[in-house]
């Protein structure tokens, strides 16, 4: 079991740089769009046409890879105050019982997500 649990670390921490390095390209994309649309090096092109769409999916991926790094990490927001309030047990319930929740809530996200999807690409649009 331990062994399962390192390679699960080791897979969070790979989407983890994998965020990092969609930020970093992110970063000089956008460089690259501002600069050429102020400097004319190339003629006729004005800015990365592209760049606005291309960075607003960057984003969702980016908070998709990172977020489970950083619950694993204990570092993604959360407000705990109730739980410091509460005997240990009753928090430790109430964080099964919150977790439980999420689950179900991302289950049903992912299902609706994927018949958005599918729909989507039967009708062959694209954004």
């Amino acid at each position: 079991m331990q062994k399962l649990e390192n390679a699960y670390g080791r897979l969070l921490e790979v989407l983890a740089l994998a965020g990092c390095a969609l930020i970093f390209g992110m970063t000089l994309m956008i460089c690259a769009d501002v600069f050429l649309r102020n400097v004319r090096i190339v003629p006729g092109m004005i800015g990365l046409e592209w760049a606005n769409e291309v960075s607003e999916g960057m984003l969702y991926l980016v908070t998709v890879l990172t977020a489970p790094w950083l619950m694993r990490q204990g570092q993604h927001i959360r407000v705990d105050i109730l739980l410091r309030a509460v005997p240990k047990p009753l928090g430790w319930a109430m964080e099964w019982i919150v977790d439980a929740l999420a689950l179900a809530c991302c289950a049903a996200i992912t299902y609706y997500g994927a018949r958005a999807a599918l729909a989507s690409w039967k009708a062959g649009s694209m954004s």
